[in-house]
């Protein structure tokens, strides 16, 4: 039923506007700005595979969002994902297109230097999150690293959580930036956040992060995330940390995050320690070849054997190496092909295309 309700919402939200789709680049266009802005993105992906039981893995996903400014200083944002996959080796109930709620909160903005949101965000202990925004056609790869997966796609981490969440510009030569937030995380389930019952998993992030202005194009910096889950018979304790580094100048795009998940049974004391990483490297072309951007993309994660919380989530250790065309502005095709693990634990090679556009 609280998933219900927190969809109404953000469906309302998103329909009530009389004013069309567009995207955010062609906003800039409007002589009087609305303060109701609609937007969306949505993709499509094919794959073929190496392992004859594994063909078929297709894609089709809907993402919409929609803001609201209600005063100078407070705006509101709603934004929901509608996915279809179709995998052979899946119970057949698995084929059913889901909806989600991924975000939905308002936010108080008083400078730079300080924004609150309450609601339903992301953590920000996995960076990817924070600048992909869930939609696969800002990020320069087809998929996504495996520490940055929803856990409702098989992902480790707690991408997102209730709550409220601080962030704020310091400025100064090292452009220092901070986030905080404070609310409830998930429970026993890794995809479900219950806030109106003993499943309750109280959590807490914190992050610092600089941009020197010696060096155009570079970011980096540290998070630490903590919560405890009501597991039984013996309950969690959750420590996360992750570093992470970006570089983007010029048609050169560096991004590489290292995450540490830390799980110990509070009676036992028994620890299982859960790594990954990600390095991707991409530079766009020139002249006439200027809408390509080939890409080499290493993806690893390992999962200790034993831990029951995360019992369904598989290691990952691949390799891919693709070109994303812009077309236009909106729209944009990706061609992959991508050497990984396979369920039965075997290497699989993909090829894979996506078309991704946004309104």
């Amino acid at each position: 039923m609280r998933r219900i309700w927190r969809l109404t919402l953000a469906i309302a939200c998103v329909w009530l506007s009389p004013i069309p789709a567009m995207a955010a680049d062609a906003s800039a266009a409007i002589p009087v700005p609305s303060p109701l802005h609609i937007g969306g993105f949505a993709d499509v992906e094919l794959h073929t595979s190496s392992d004859n039981m594994r063909e078929g893995l297709d894609l089709a996903e809907l993402d919409v969002y929609s803001t609201l400014q209600i005063s100078g200083s407070w705006s509101a944002l709603a934004e929901a994902l509608a996915h279809r996959d179709w995998r052979r080796e899946e119970p057949a109930d698995h084929n059913a297109a889901e909806v989600d709620l991924e975000r939905f909160y308002a936010a108080y903005t008083h400078s730079d230097a300080f924004r609150l949101e309450i609601g339903q965000t992301h953590t920000g202990i996995i960076r990817w999150n924070e600048r992909e925004h869930r939609s696969r056609i800002l990020q320069t790869p087809i998929d996504v690293p495996a520490i940055a997966r929803r856990p409702e796609d098989a992902g480790a981490w707690p991408t997102r959580f209730i709550g409220m969440w601080a962030s704020g510009r310091i400025g100064g030569p090292l452009g220092l930036a901070w986030e905080g937030a404070v609310g409830a995380g998930p429970g026993a389930a890794r995809d479900a956040i219950p806030i109106l019952s003993d499943d309750r998993s109280p959590a807490a992030f914190v992050s610092l992060s600089a941009s020197p202005a010696s060096v155009t194009g570079l970011e980096f910096g540290i998070g630490a995330y903590g919560q405890r889950i009501p597991t039984r018979p013996d309950a969690l304790r959750e420590r996360d940390a992750t570093l992470w580094v970006n570089y983007v100048r010029n048609g050169t795009e560096v991004r590489a995050e290292w995450a540490r998940m830390d799980h110990t049974l509070t009676r036992q004391s028994t620890t299982y320690r859960t790594t990954g990483y990600y390095v991707l490297l991409s530079k766009r072309l020139s002249g006439i070849a200027e809408r390509a951007r080939p890409y080499l993309l290493l993806d690893r994660l390992s999962v200790p054997a034993g831990e029951a919380y995360l019992s369904r989530i598989p290691d990952e250790n691949a390799w891919a190496l693709g070109v994303r065309y812009d077309v236009t502005t909106r729209f944009s095709v990706k061609g992959e092909f991508r050497s990984q693990l396979a369920p039965s634990g075997d290497r699989e090679q993909l090829l894979g295309l996506q078309f991704g556009f946004a309104f």
